[in-house]
């Protein structure tokens, strides 16, 4: 039950995270750093903290693959925590955000001098990743995919050795 407490902590903080920028009035300003935070920070977080958790509660060995299965589970269970959150987030909280994220790509590639074909090319980026259903295939792979590496990276030095 560890990595459903710690799929729940990710998805806590991934709507913390979604509502202090929204507070904050970055998303007002046509900024948003959520999605990076959201796919690639929260979900190794939590699988390692899962794993740390569960080696402390641990009576004896606590070995990698302990450690492992630990992390690729809270993986999957923060993953659709997040999934969840986005859907709430961009269906209810904020429908605008993919415009928001569409204006932001503009005024990113615009502000490095991208122009003329460059410049379209960045925006028909935005808008094949910040829409329905491509961002939330994305929010589901990439979360996913960060956490099973941080998951077998973190698993070494977690384990426990009776």
């Amino acid at each position: 039950m560890v990595f459903l407490m710690w799929g729940g902590i990710a998805a806590i903080a991934g709507l913390l995270v979604l509502l202090v920028e929204s507070v904050v009035g970055l998303h007002a300003s046509d900024v948003s750093y959520a999605n990076v935070i959201l796919w690639l920070i929260i979900t190794p977080i939590a699988a390692v903290g899962s794993m740390v958790h569960k080696r402390m509660k641990a009576t004896d060995s606590f070995g990698y693959g302990a450690a492992l299965s630990t992390g690729l589970i809270t993986s999957a269970a923060a993953t659709a925590g997040l999934l969840v959150v986005w859907l709430l987030f961009v269906g209810v909280l904020f429908p605008d955000y993919f415009g928001l994220m569409h204006r932001y790509a503009t005024q990113q590639a615009l502000d490095q001098g991208h122009s003329g074909t460059l410049l379209a090319q960045e925006i028909h980026s935005a808008k094949l990743i910040f829409d329905s259903p491509s961002f939330y295939l994305i929010s589901a792979i990439i979360p996913l995919l960060v956490g099973t590496v941080a998951s077998f990276i973190g698993a070494i030095g977690v384990r426990k050795r009776s």
